[in-house]
C-alpha cells in the first residue's frame, strides 16, 4: 500500500471512529455510563461559573453532587464545561433523578441497572440540560477520536517500512492498530460518555507517541523537552495517574542517550548534560502547567495527589486487598477491558468475552513465536525495536502497577483503567495476529468492528427499555394484595430449578396493576423470611426492574417484574421460608398499607435444603477454614442460652494462638450475649476437623427483636482481628455476621 492510500485509509478510520463513538453516545441514556452521574455535575458546576470545589467527607448530594470527582484534576471538566456552557442546564436535577437501589458495579439477573429514573425530557429533540449533557459528551467523543489518530502515529513509529518486511505488512499493522483501539467496545463506550479518562488516555497516547518519536530522532533538544513537559503537565491536569508520563519521558531520554553513546555520536559528558537538561526542562514545564494543582491539594488536604480526599468520599476497602483477592477479581478486570457498560453493571453475553479472550491468547501465541524466532536468530528484530519494546513494556508495567496500588485501596479492578496504554496493547494484538497469519489479523479486526457496531443496540439500549403495559405471562399463584388502595400485586410465581441451598439464587416473578394513580415513586421490597419472621434475604427496587417512576404511571398500568434474591452461604439450613412483599417510600421509609392494616403480603413457601457443597464457608488469612455451624435453639427468649457449634479445619499449620468470640448484637451494636474462647491454634493438626461449642447466655433484660450473631477471631495481646475471605477469595470482613435470630 502506498503512502497516499494509507493516509486515506487512516483518515477513514478516524472518521469512522467519530461516528462509532457518537453511536454509543446517542444510544446510552443520560448518566448511564461509568460515574457520569457524578462527572456531569462537576462539568455543570464549572459551566455555570462555579469554582473548584473543596472536598469534605459526609457531604450530601445537594451539597456536592460530583462526589469523588470533585477531587479530580480539572482540565477535562473545563473543556467539557466549555462545550456545555452555551446551553441552559438549569433543569439538570430534574433529569438526574437518582435510583437509590441501583446495582452499580454489579451485573444482575433481574435488571435494576439504571442509575436514574429517566424522563421524556431526554428524548429528541434535545433541549436544555439534555442538550448540555450531550454537548459535554461531544467533548469526550472528540478527545477519543484524537486518541485514535495518535494511536495511528504510535503504530507508525512501531511498524515503519523495512527492507526486510514488505511495505504492505507494515501498512496493515499501522492501520489495524487504531482500528483495534476504536473497536474495543469498552473504549468506544467510555468515548461517548462524560469521563475524565478520555482526556487522560488522549494525553497518555500523545505522550507515548512523542517518546517513541524522540527516540527515533535522537532528539533531546530544548523544544522536545518543552513539548514532553507540556504533554505530561496537561495529562496530570486531566488525571493524576498521567504523572507517569514524566517517567516515560525520562526513560525515553535515557535510552536515547545510551543509543547515542553506543553510536559514539557524543562524548559521555555531553550526553549526561543533554540528558540532564532534557529531564530538568521536562520536569519544570510539567510543574509550571500542573504544579499549582498539587500545591492546592497539599494546602487543602495535606496530600499532594488529593487521594485522601478522594478516598474519604468514594470509600476505602476495609483493608488493603491481598494478592489473592486481587487475583480473584481478574475476570471482572478483563471483562471491563473488553466491555462492561452502564454503571459497570451491563455485560455482553459471556461467550463474547470467551471469544475475545481467545483472540487475545492467539495474539500472545504469535508474540511468543516471534520472540522465539528472534532469539534463535531466524528473524532478528529491527535495530531499534529493542528500545521501543522496552519503552512500551515499561509504560504498560507502570500503568498496571499504579492501578494495582490504587485498586488495593479502593474497589477499582476495572480493565478500562489500562486504557492509557491501549495504543500499545492494540499494537501488540495486531502484531501477534499478523505473526500467525494475515487473515487472522483481518478476521480479528473485522470481528471486533462488528461487535463494536452491534453492542450499543444489542446490549446497551435494550437494558433501559421500560416494560410494556401488559403482563409477560400469567403466574400460578393468585395474591390480590392492594397496597394503599392503588397498587395491586395480582399474581406470583417462583422460578424453580430444584431445591435451593445456602449460596443459591431464587427468583420470584410478580404481576402488578396500578389501580389508581399515586403521587410518590414507591419502591418494592421482596423479603424471604423464616418461621420466626427473620429476613433471610431481600431485594429492593423501583417497579419495572428499577425503571418506572410510579408517580408518572397512569391508572390501569400493568407490568411484570422479577426479583432475584441471593441466599447467603452462611444461612442455616434446612428451614422453611416464605415471601413477604410490600411497597414503601424510600425517602421516609413509610410503607403502603393493605386493607387489613398489614403492610406486606405474605405468601408461598420455599424449602431451603441443607448445603451439599463441601467447600469451606470462610477462609481466614492464617489458613483457618470454617466448615459449618449449628444453632440450638433457632429463636430465643430473654435469659435463655444459645448453643452454637462451629466446625473448623486448619488448611495448614497455624502460626499463632488466637481467641474466637461469638456475640449477639442488635443493629445499634448493643450486645446481649457474648462468649470468647482461647484457642491453642498452633497445636491444631492440619487437615483435621475440630468442633467448638459456645454457650451464649442472653441477658434477662434483652429487648425483643432481631439480633445478629457475630463471629470474630482476634489476637489476645493487641485485639487485632483476623480477616476472612469467601470461596472465590473476596474479602468478607473481620467481623462476620453468621445469621440473624429473633429474641421474643
Amino acid at each position: 500500500m502506498n503512502a497516499r492510500a494509507e493516509k486515506i485509509c487512516a483518515a477513514l478510520i478516524i472518521a469512522a471512529s467519530f461516528i462509532l463513538f457518537s453511536l454509543y453516545s446517542v444510544l446510552t441514556p443520560l448518566f448511564e455510563a461509568s460515574d457520569e452521574l457524578w462527572h456531569y455535575p462537576m462539568v455543570q458546576h464549572l459551566a455555570t461559573g462555579g469554582g473548584l470545589p473543596v472536598q469534605r467527607a459526609g457531604q450530601t448530594d445537594a451539597e456536592a453532587p460530583w462526589r469523588q470527582e470533585g477531587s479530580q484534576p480539572p482540565l477535562y471538566y473545563w473543556i467539557a464545561a466549555a462545550f456545555s456552557a452555551p446551553f441552559d442546564s438549569s433543569n439538570w436535577r430534574d433529569i438526574r433523578r437518582i435510583n437509590p437501589h441501583s446495582d452499580m458495579g454489579v451485573p444482575t439477573r433481574d435488571g435494576n441497572v439504571n442509575v436514574v429514573l429517566h424522563t421524556p425530557a431526554e428524548a429528541w429533540p434535545w433541549e436544555r440540560a439534555t442538550l448540555a449533557v450531550r454537548a459535554a459528551r461531544l467533548a469526550s467523543i472528540l478527545m477519543s477520536t484524537a486518541t485514535v489518530f495518535f494511536a495511528y502515529l504510535v503504530a507508525r513509529e512501531l511498524f515503519p517500512n523495512d527492507a526486510a518486511r514488505r511495505t504492505r505488512d507494515a501498512s496493515l499493522l499501522r492501520l489495524a492498530s487504531p482500528v483495534i483501539v476504536a473497536c474495543t467496545p469498552m473504549f468506544a463506550f467510555i468515548s461517548g460518555a462524560i469521563n475524565n479518562d478520555n482526556a487522560a488516555v488522549l494525553f497518555s497516547t500523545v505522550g507515548l507517541w512523542w517518546a517513541l518519536r524522540l527516540m527515533r530522532l535522537g532528539d533531546l533538544s530544548l523544544k522536545s523537552a518543552v513539548v514532553a513537559g507540556a504533554i505530561a503537565g496537561l495529562g496530570a491536569l486531566s488525571k493524576s495517574s498521567a504523572l507517569g508520563l514524566v517517567g516515560l519521558f525520562g526513560l525515553a531520554g535515557l535510552l536515547t542517550a545510551v543509543d547515542a553513546r553506543r553510536k559514539a555520536q557524543d562524548a559521555p559528558r555531553s550526553l549526561v548534560f543533554r540528558l540532564s537538561s532534557f529531564v530538568f526542562v521536562t520536569l519544570v514545564v510539567t510543574l509550571l502547567i500542573s504544579g499549582w494543582w498539587f500545591v492546592r491539594n497539599q494546602a487543602l488536604y495535606g496530600d499532594l495527589l488529593g487521594w485522601n480526599a478522594f478516598l474519604d468520599v468514594v470509600g476505602r476497602r476495609d483493608q488493603p486487598a491481598s494478592p489473592a483477592q486481587l487475583w480473584s477479581e481478574r475476570e471482572g478486570f478483563i471483562w471491563a477491558y473488553w466491555g462492561v457498560f452502564g454503571a459497570m453493571n451491563v455485560i455482553m453475553s459471556p461467550w463474547v468475552y470467551d471469544v475475545l479472550n481467545g483472540l487475545a491468547a492467539l495474539a500472545v501465541v504469535g508474540l511468543v513465536l516471534r520472540v522465539a524466532s528472534a532469539v534463535l536468530g531466524k528473524a532478528p528484530l529491527r535495530q531499534d525495536a529493542g528500545r521501543q519494546i522496552l519503552l512500551c513494556l515499561f509504560w504498560v508495567a507502570l500503568v498496571f502497577v499504579a492501578l494495582v496500588r490504587w485498586t488495593s485501596l479502593t474497589p477499582a479492578s476495572q480493565g478500562r483503567l489500562m486504557f492509557p496504554c491501549i495504543a500499545v496493547i492494540s499494537a501488540a494484538l495486531a502484531y501477534g495476529w499478523r505473526v500467525l497469519h494475515r487473515h487472522v489479523l483481518l478476521g480479528a479486526c473485522a470481528g471486533l468492528a462488528a461487535l463494536a457496531i452491534i453492542a450499543p443496540s444489542a446490549f446497551i439500549a435494550p437494558t433501559y427499555t421500560q416494560p410494556p403495559n401488559r403482563w409477560t405471562q400469567r403466574l400460578p399463584l393468585t395474591v390480590n394484595a392492594k397496597f394503599g388502595g392503588a397498587v395491586c400485586l395480582q399474581e406470583a410465581g417462583l422460578e424453580t430449578t430444584g431445591v435451593p441451598q445456602p449460596g443459591d439464587e431464587v427468583t420470584l416473578h410478580l404481576n402488578w396493576l396500578l389501580a389508581q394513580p399515586v403521587t410518590r415513586n414507591y419502591s418494592v421490597f421482596v423479603h424471604l423470611i423464616d418461621e420466626h419472621d427473620v429476613i433471610v434475604a431481600q431485594r429492593d427496587m423501583y417497579p419495572g426492574q428499577g425503571s418506572l417512576a410510579l408517580s408518572e404511571q397512569p391508572a390501569g398500568r400493568r407490568w411484570s417484574d422479577r426479583y432475584t434474591l441471593r441466599l447467603s452461604p452462611l444461612t442455616p439450613a434446612p428451614k422453611q421460608l416464605r415471601w413477604a412483599v410490600g411497597l414503601y417510600d424510600h425517602a421516609t421509609g413509610e410503607r403502603l398499607p393493605l386493607a387489613n392494616g398489614d403492610d406486606r403480603a405474605i405468601f408461598g413457601a420455599i424449602e431451603l435444603g441443607r448445603r451439599t457443597d463441601a467447600s469451606p464457608l470462610l477462609r481466614y488469612a492464617n489458613g483457618l477454614e470454617l466448615l459449618g455451624y449449628a444453632l440450638d435453639p433457632s429463636a430465643l427468649m430473654p435469659g435463655a442460652t444459645l448453643t452454637v457449634t462451629t466446625r473448623w479445619r486448619a488448611a495448614r499449620p497455624l502460626p499463632d494462638d488466637l481467641n474466637v468470640s461469638l456475640q449477639l448484637l442488635d443493629d445499634g451494636a448493643n450486645k446481649i450475649a457474648q462468649q470468647d474462647l482461647g484457642q491453642m491454634l498452633t497445636q491444631w493438626p492440619a487437615g483435621e476437623e475440630i468442633a467448638l461449642t459456645h454457650a451464649l447466655a442472653v441477658s434477662d433484660d434483652a429487648t425483643p427483636g432481631v439480633y445478629r450473631l457475630l463471629l470474630v477471631w482476634y489476637a489476645p495481646d493487641n485485639f487485632a482481628r483476623l480477616p476472612a475471605y469467601d470461596a472465590p477469595g473476596q474479602f468478607v470482613g473481620d467481623q462476620i455476621t453468621l445469621t440473624r435470630l429473633r429474641v421474643r
